[in-house]
């Protein structure tokens, strides 16, 4: 063997080696599910060159979670040296428009796609082509209904909803009438929540839920939703709410009416805690599942762990715990505007670029 190949091989070696010693480590608050397997990273090795192109196909940016979603990706994206190209876009609710999304990643080069997707039945037959042909497929905050993935990560939605009506039940001494804002039709996120917080209140006899709105988790929407359900409803004794800019937005309009404040679910939402603070003295109490927008920025690390080679789990669940009143001294940000979420992985010099008052 020639001197300046085996000089050029022993470089390459070494230099695959560094790069797989540095594993990437995710975000301490998700881990493995009980039931995810080690993912094949072996149907991989022929894309591992150090050196990938990676697509974020996003379902949409209509309110400021996804708005931050999409910026916490963009930030864990340029953390991660092996990146090479960075393609992000976005389907604006339309499964069509993101099936376009997809192919025109994979007619880019992608190594990986990483996608929260707007139906979990419509994007199947594009994910499963993209799996197929050695792509590393992540969903990442909604599902599809398809085992050609090459790994999910999911917050446990159906959780998010129970532990909403558990809170509920109980500061209802279980009994009333409950409104309902929703997200957004057909997303699996919106019926899991949804539906874990009904199998609680179907335990209550007297408990009922009298209404639900769609209002794509964005405070306009949740205002104009609030505001119809509180007219057309004299008697209201809870607010479950999907989303917590909703739920800033229905305190305000329950203020504005001259209502007594009653219970309601938030989230982990800087303007939510806001409101919270300010209302506690009028007996307002809320709880705020977590719902982390960074949990596309973790997909992207993954997918490049998965192109490295590093051994990773198939399935990770975010474990983070909900927040109650005795959080909100310390995690709510006065220097930061309402647009803010919780937990936010990008540097203070960026949310303050970001989401500075």
């Amino acid at each position: 063997m020639p001197k300046s190949y085996s000089a050029a091989l022993a470089a390459l070696l070494l230099s695959s080696t560094a790069v797989l010693a540095q594993d990437i480590t995710l975000h301490p608050d998700i881990g493995p599910a009980e039931d995810a397997a080690p993912v094949d990273v072996g149907r991989y090795a022929d894309r591992r060159d150090g050196s990938y192109v990676v697509g974020f196909s996003n379902v949409a940016v209509v309110n400021s979670w996804t708005a931050q979603l999409v910026e916490e990706a963009a930030y864990r994206a340029s953390t991660l040296p092996q990146i090479e190209r960075y393609i992000v876009t976005d389907a604006n609710n339309d499964p069509s428009k993101q099936v376009s999304d997809v192919e025109d990643m994979l007619a880019q080069g992608a190594d990986a796609i990483v996608i929260n997707p707007a139906n979990p039945v419509a994007l199947v037959p594009v994910l499963e082509r993209a799996y197929d042909e050695g792509v590393v497929v992540i969903a990442v905050t909604a599902d599809a209904n398809t085992d050609k993935l090459t790994a999910r990560i999911m917050a446990d939605q159906v959780k998010f909803g129970t532990t909403g009506g558990e809170f509920l039940a109980e500061a209802m001494d279980g009994k009333g009438k409950v409104i309902a804002l929703r997200g957004i039709a057909g997303l699996s996120v919106d019926d899991d929540r949804f539906n874990g917080m009904k199998a609680v209140l179907d335990e209550y006899p007297d408990i009922e839920i009298i209404a639900e709105e769609y209002a794509s988790w964005s405070y306009d929407q949740g205002r104009q939703a609030c505001e119809s359900l509180a007219l057309a409803h004299p008697q209201i004794d809870g607010v479950w709410s999907s989303g917590g800019a909703m739920t800033q937005a229905c305190v305000e309009v329950f203020n504005e009416f001259g209502r007594d404040l009653i219970p309601m679910t938030g989230e982990a939402n800087n303007g939510f805690f806001r409101t919270w603070s300010e209302n506690q003295d009028a007996g307002f109490d809320s709880i705020a599942p977590q719902n982390p927008s960074w949990a596309v920025g973790e997909g992207i690390a993954l997918a490049v762990a998965i192109l490295e080679g590093q051994e990773v789990s198939d399935f990770y669940k975010v474990t983070a715990d909900p927040y109650t009143a005795a959080d909100l001294e310390t995690l709510y940000r006065p220097d930061l505007n309402d647009s803010y979420w919780v937990g936010s992985t990008m540097s203070e010099e960026k949310l303050q670029d970001l989401f500075g008052n």
